[in-house]
């Protein structure tokens, strides 16, 4: 029985030379399979290798142009330094002129003061006025009512009446039709 299972077991088996053979198969397909893999991962090492460094050279380069943060912050520091200086000058020299105006429209002030009349001294100088040309008007006026008066009397003195003239004038062709 053992031998008749172990002749079973050697028909399943295959010769040493056939496992060999398979072993040398497996390997060597194992073998050129992992040569390709390698030379890929090589290839892309290298490829990765030369992107980083051409990466590093740009920043590099791009480092070299740009400031340090140190010297960016020292120029806005000084921009800003350089610009409230000046608007603070620029604000000074207003408030003077500022001030200058505000001296010069108080004098202006006075001045108008000084030479015009106060609202009360104008209106009693025109009422016044007023009161010396209405006094004015009135006296001649009636120094013309009373020359005309007089005139009107003179009239009525070496002038007839309308009356008298018509009974002159009546006689007078009255007259002259009796002597026709």
């Amino acid at each position: 029985k053992d031998l008749d299972a172990l002749k079973a077991l050697h028909a399943h088996h295959a010769s040493m030379g056939e496992r060999i053979d398979y072993l040398e198969m497996l390997l060597g397909d194992s073998a050129d399979r992992h040569a390709q893999e390698l030379a890929a991962l090589k290839a892309a090492h290298a490829k990765h290798a030369e992107t980083l460094d051409q990466h590093a050279r740009e920043h590099n380069a791009a480092q070299m142009h740009h400031a340090s943060m140190g010297e960016r912050l020292n120029y806005v520091e000084k921009l800003l330094g350089d610009s409230a200086d000046k608007h603070a000058q620029e604000l000074q020299a207003l408030r003077a002129v500022h001030e200058r105006h505000a001296s010069d429209l108080a004098d202006v002030k006075k001045a108008s003061a000084s030479l015009h009349a106060s609202l009360p001294d104008r209106i009693a100088y025109l009422e016044k006025r007023m009161g010396d040309s209405a006094d004015k008007h009135a006296a001649e006026l009636q120094a013309l009512k009373e020359s005309h008066s007089k005139h009107g009397k003179d009239l009525d003195e070496h002038h007839a009446t309308v009356q008298e003239r018509i009974k002159y004038v009546e006689k007078l062709l009255g007259d002259s039709a009796d002597k026709h």
